[in-house]
């Protein structure tokens, strides 16, 4: 792989950070700012006043990656604010080592075992940035991440860029500080022409600026959602259904095949269960049908479910958390939740959802 650009083009076209539930937790350079501790680093988070900042930082060596994040770390530490880190074993001694003593008042985190799964990450992400209580005066959060990119498929690739795009929506308004940190060494350079349109600031430099080509999550999703999927070969197995009567049908169709194939019987009931919500979700709101397409593979089976609708109501439908004691309108978002891996295309012609489950 070519060794990616050091910096931000205007391209069309992030990424972030993680917490912990089903989860374990889950640019611009940087090298003329001194590792040590300096409150008044123009790359800090000088807000403090409870509004949500979401900021990229690019990175090809430990001074850029260290001259950010140190005083970044060190500010927060200042202001009594709960420090979160999510990145790789490397990266983590580098912060260790420059930290010395203030480590122990540091929470780190493998980002191996933060960012496995998107929605499920921006589900506990948004479930630590908010409040059991929205009265409370929660103390202000301050997180470091670095998603796991090396092992990425293509299709993973995309849905954790637009989970970089969903955090600004997810978390507007929380009272936390977000610093994205991306090593241009390791990363594609196509994520990397992204960050600037997922994130709404840059640190460059040892300073803050905004991003000139930032995207509004709406935008950006609705561009995500256009975008064509992944061609297949023609499907071995397939079903149409257009009454509700006719979904317990196909949920034993779909857990009759993932039995056949091997899937661990613990997450085959939810699985069923996001096919499930899908295929309602077209005879619903879809134009009244759909077919559901099956294929498997060694360590993949893939669900297909489209319909002939209008497409989605809304780009961000099904996309982020749901507040507490909301019922209604959660389907695709449970979906997302309870299969290994979703995609989604939409426009007006319908709606194409594939729901991946690992098989082993």
């Amino acid at each position: 792989m070519d060794t990616p650009k050091r910096g931000l083009t205007s391209q069309p076209h992030g990424h972030s950070l993680v917490m912990e539930g089903a989860e374990d937790w889950s640019s611009g350079v940087l090298s003329c700012v001194d590792t040590k501790h300096d409150g008044g680093s123009g790359c800090g988070d000088p807000s403090g006043d409870g509004s949500m900042t979401h900021r990229a930082l690019l990175y090809g060596s430990e001074d850029e990656f260290l001259a950010a994040t140190v005083p970044f770390i060190h500010e927060g530490l200042d202001r009594d604010e709960q420090i979160q880190i999510a990145t790789t074993d490397r990266n983590a001694a580098w912060l260790q080592a420059a930290l010395g003593v203030a480590t122990q008042q540091v929470t780190f985190r493998a980002s191996s075992q933060c960012y496995r799964h998107p929605g499920r990450a921006l589900a506990a992400k948004y479930r630590t940035a908010h409040p059991a209580k929205p009265d409370e005066q929660q103390q202000r959060l301050r997180i470091i991440g670095e998603p796991w990119w090396t092992a990425r498929t293509a299709p993973e690739a995309k849905e954790w860029v637009r989970y970089e795009s969903l955090v600004n929506a997810a978390l507007a308004g929380a009272n936390v500080a977000l610093l994205c940190t991306y090593d241009t060494t390791a990363v594609e350079e196509q994520v990397i022409n992204q960050v600037g349109r997922t994130h709404p600031e840059l640190v460059e430099c040892g300073q803050v600026r905004p991003s000139p080509d930032y995207a509004d999550p709406a935008v950006f999703n609705s561009e995500c959602n256009a975008s064509p999927l992944t061609q297949l070969p023609a499907p071995a197995l397939w079903l149409r259904f257009s009454r509700t009567e006719q979904l317990a049908t196909l949920r034993d169709f779909v857990t009759s095949q993932a039995s056949r194939v091997g899937a661990d019987s613990r997450s085959v009931a939810p699985f069923v269960q996001a096919v499930d919500e899908v295929a309602t979700n077209a005879i619903k709101h879809g134009g009244g049908s759909g077919v559901l397409q099956i294929w498997t593979g060694p360590q993949t089976m893939l669900c297909e479910v489209s319909d002939t609708g209008g497409g989605l109501p809304h780009p961000l439908a099904g996309q982020l958390p749901h507040p507490p004691g909301q019922l209604r309108g959660c389907g695709l978002w449970l979906a997302r939740q309870f299969s290994d891996l979703l995609e989604v295309h939409s426009d007006p012609a319908g709606t194409t959802v594939r729901l991946h489950l690992t098989v082993s």
